[in-house]
């Protein structure tokens, strides 16, 4: 954010960061491959069936090339794992990039940005499909309000099932551009969005650990509701509740959104507990003993760095954890 400075480190050893949690791994490069295994393995042994990318698309505005190459860089790693993907697109950046005069037409932009999607993600073999048809959420509208551009955005490439955030398709008519809603934040605390979703052909649930943003203390804004998180309990109510409505996807909210304080990923102040409770919703067996495999071969990693013989061992490492041959993947860590 705009007061934070990474590099500054105070007499505990922690970094500056705009956020009220901090990495087990420390703070990182989320476009590094120590960070992407590491990522990828806690996902595979938690039991997630892949990643939703929050994604600005290929438009240039603001930081969007920094963003755009970190999500391929995850892309690899989530085929090795066995991991699916989907996109939630930012239209925003098209309405960014309007008013910078970047561009001239929202519409065709968003084509353009829907046409390289098309041939670069939504044919891809792990790219989340419902019905046959490849999922693409969008974090909006934020920049494309009406059906009828929306369906030119769209023209050209094959059918899709294009989701949008709650109670939008009703507020900008979209009837016959999207096909349903996914939960954000608010929604997953009650059951009103799921009782308005069950309308649509569908419905993506949400389930989140608490919401506690830093944006007001980071110099970005006033911020948003606080949303405790009782002691993980919260976490343990929106999940269950997403069992209880016929929906279609579940997503949670989110992998490593420290910003917003809405991270599941292993912190100092949470450890695994997050991802454990994930796992016991799952009826996934895995806990602590097994996502630390995962920290320990990010820290190996860092170790035997540009150590050749040690790394191809690593590799292997990385094959049994995301394979689940979990005593050979501890065997192999434990001769190194």
């Amino acid at each position: 954010m705009s007061n934070r400075n990474p590099t500054i480190i105070d007499s505990d050893g922690k970094r500056q960061i705009a956020s009220y949690y901090y990495p087990l791994i420390e703070p990182y490069d989320n476009g590094e491959d120590d960070y992407l295994e590491y990522a990828a393995v806690c996902m595979k042994l938690t039991g997630f069936d892949g990643v939703l990318f929050d994604y600005p698309g290929n438009t240039p505005v603001y930081d969007w090339k920094l963003l755009f190459d970190h999500t391929n860089a995850l892309l690899p790693w989530l085929k090795k794992a066995g991991l699916n993907f989907g996109i939630t697109y930012e239209d925003k950046a098209l309405d960014n990039a309007f008013n910078l005069g970047i561009i001239t037409n929202k519409v065709a932009e968003g084509n353009k940005v829907m046409r390289y999607m098309n041939t670069n993600y939504f044919s891809s073999s792990n790219y989340l499909k419902l019905n046959g048809k490849p999922v693409l959420l969008n974090f909006g509208p934020q920049g494309i309000f009406k059906d009828s551009e929306w369906n030119s955005v769209f023209s050209g490439i094959p059918a899709i099932n294009f989701i949008t955030l709650p109670y939008t398709i009703s507020n900008y008519a979209l009837t016959t551009s999207a096909a349903g809603e996914f939960a954000w934040v608010g929604e997953t605390v009650n059951d009103n969005f799921y009782l308005h979703c069950s309308q649509y052909s569908i419905c993506v649930g949400g389930a989140m650990p608490g919401f506690h943003d830093y944006y007001k203390e980071g110099g970005w804004g006033s911020g948003y509701t606080y949303y405790d998180d009782l002691g993980g309990e919260l976490f343990d109510q929106t999940l269950q509740r997403s069992s209880n409505f016929q929906i279609d996807l579940l997503q949670v909210i989110t992998w490593n959104d420290y910003g917003e304080g809405t991270i599941v990923e292993p912190t100092r102040e949470f450890g695994y507990s997050r991802l454990e409770q994930i796992q016991s919703f799952l009826g996934v067996t895995y806990r602590e003993a097994e996502l630390a495999l995962a920290v320990k071969l990010y820290q190996k990693r860092k170790e035997y760095k540009g150590k050749v013989l040690e790394n191809e061992k690593l590799d292997q490492v990385f094959y049994y954890l995301v394979s689940l041959q979990i005593e050979r993947a501890k065997t192999l860590l434990d001769e190194l």
